[in-house]
């Protein structure tokens, strides 16, 4: 409050609204359908991989009062794998909300709690599922900060009845939920599958692909937000803004085999 009031004399009126209600100045990102397809450019020489449709999408939702943490457990998508030069790898990963589930209470609380989340979703509104607002999708426009850029030169590991390669990077891209697309970025490490003595310019097996940090997602530019059995939007009461997260910090555990 003593920072409200010394905005106020100060006349400091545009930072006013960030001294109001949680949240309340966090603007709607653009509405979109879907994505634009991201790919490598012609002639890349890239190697493509589908991811899923087994994986998940972990959710974690730390609000003042409760901690909710869930899952999606359907995930489909691409990888353009180029090798000698993985900074111009392109993707994109589908997530299937209608499978997101919590596991806050390990109880029967979790059901409804579940069906809570989606509805604020309007992925399933009722008992009919809603396919326009269904899955999340998330296009790697960029990739920089790669660890090493030529696959052939990473140090393979013995692993089991594997020979590995990891590598790091970060990726740059477009998450699109609730029909709003906002930029975001992911660290990544894929660790890359072989068959043993595999030579070095050879095509990995697999791809493991799994979030560094979590990837920071400010549900109201989603316009995510509490709804009615029915779908309709409801206000942020008190109580819901001391018990419900505004945020949702999602990992990524993915796994990727050569497209047929």
């Amino acid at each position: 409050m003593k920072l409200c009031r010394l905005a106020t004399l100060v006349g400091f009126a545009a930072v006013a609204p960030a001294c109001g209600k949680k949240g309340e100045d966090v603007a709607l990102a653009p509405a979109a359908v879907s994505l634009a397809p991201s790919t490598p450019e012609a002639g890349a020489g890239a190697w493509r991989y589908s991811i899923g449709p087994s994986g998940s999408v972990h959710v974690d939702l730390p609000g003042l009062k409760e901690h909710i943490i869930g899952d999606a457990t359907t995930v489909t998508g691409v990888v353009d794998l180029v090798p000698y030069d993985l900074a111009q790898s392109r993707g994109s990963v589908r997530v299937d909300l209608s499978t997101f589930s919590t596991t806050t209470f390990g109880s029967d609380k979790d059901a409804t709690q579940t069906k809570h989340a989606r509805t604020w979703l309007e992925v399933q509104v009722g008992d009919k599922t809603n396919e326009e607002m269904r899955y999340a999708e998330f296009a790697i426009r960029s990739i920089d900060g790669v660890s090493a850029n030529d696959l052939s030169h990473v140090a393979t590991v013995r692993d089991g009845q594997n020979d590995v390669r990891a590598v790091s990077m970060t990726v740059h891209g477009d998450l699109l939920v609730h029909g709003h697309r906002v930029p975001k970025d992911d660290a990544i490490d894929v660790v890359f599958y072989y068959p043993v003595g595999a030579p070095a310019d050879s095509k990995p097996s697999r791809l493991q692909i799994t979030s560094k940090t979590p990837m920071h997602v400010v549900l109201k530019e989603h316009d995510v937000r509490p709804r009615d059995p029915a779908g309709e939007a409801l206000s942020w009461t008190t109580s819901l803004i001391s018990k419900v997260a505004e945020t949702a910090d999602v990992t990524l555990r993915l796994g990727a085999l050569p497209a047929t």
